[in-house]
């Protein structure tokens, strides 16, 4: 019997990070068309070498529903102030700014379910991370102007 040999190309980059840090700030704001919404969680994820996902959630106590505004930043000049290891992720607390590349605005209803297609646009601002504040603001032509800000 022939002995079967297999062999796997190495195509991953053990240097790319990935993983995701839940906070509850102290307190969050989000603006979505002028209109000023509160947040309770904040998540922030990393997807590899490209930059960070910041995503600010709040719940519609209206509807019992929820919604969501994401920032997705480019890497910058700087590192991530994500540091993520098997234990989980922590936030370094030194500052931190990146251009914006893209924002997200969805809303959920009741069960969960998105209230149709997310408004995902390429966008032009920042986000930044300091000892204090998590935020992010988006301008750009013919969008409203999104931002979020959290105290932590």
């Amino acid at each position: 019997m022939a002995s079967l040999l297999l062999a796997v190309p190495a195509t991953t980059n053990p240097t790319l990070a990935f993983g995701r840090l839940e906070h509850r700030p102290s307190s969050c704001r989000i603006v979505v068309d002028s209109k000023s919404l509160d947040c309770e969680r904040l998540e922030i994820a990393m997807n590899g070498s490209s930059g960070l996902r910041l995503r600010f959630i709040g719940d519609d106590a209206k509807t019992g529903g929820s919604y969501q505004l994401s920032f997705v930043s480019l890497k910058g000049d700087q590192d991530s102030p994500l540091r993520c290891d098997r234990s989980g992720c922590r936030l370094d607390r030194r500052s931190w700014s990146a251009s914006l590349l893209s924002t997200s605005w969805v809303r959920f209803d009741d069960r969960g379910l998105p209230k149709g297609l997310p408004a995902t646009r390429t966008a032009q601002g920042r986000c930044w991370i300091d000892a204090e504040t998590i935020g992010c603001e988006s301008h750009s032509r013919n969008i409203p102007n999104l931002s979020a800000e959290a105290q932590l």
